[in-house]
């Protein structure tokens, strides 16, 4: 399956049209996300995730999210190649916070 990335602006209207069709998984770091973290989202760090693979509710559309977009990106394309139908939020919670997303919880 082809990885989709998306922009923050992309991303920003996916969560305004329909924020219950999404399965936001973020994939850094426990101290990471205690500081900053998109509203809803499911931390499952990059490390956990083969593990955890079956906590992600695979009948939404998943997007992956890390700092700037590579951690994520570089998961994207794992569980792509596994079959899996992922999104990648390119620039990542950086980027959203440098547009003061309303989507953030800090």
């Amino acid at each position: 399956m082809a990885i989709k990335n998306i922009s923050s602006n992309e991303f920003r209207e996916m969560l305004a049209e329909n924020p219950d069709s999404l399965e936001v998984v973020d994939v850094r770091e426990q101290d990471e996300y205690a500081v900053v973290k998109i509203k809803g989202s499911k931390l499952i760090p990059l490390s956990m995730i083969p593990l955890k693979i079956n906590e992600i509710d695979w009948s939404k559309k998943v997007v992956l999210v890390c700092k700037s977009g590579a951690r994520s990106s570089h998961i994207a394309k794992l569980l792509s190649s596994a079959g899996k139908d992922v999104c990648n939020l390119v620039g990542g919670i950086s980027e959203l916070n440098s547009k003061n997303c309303p989507c953030l919880e800090k």
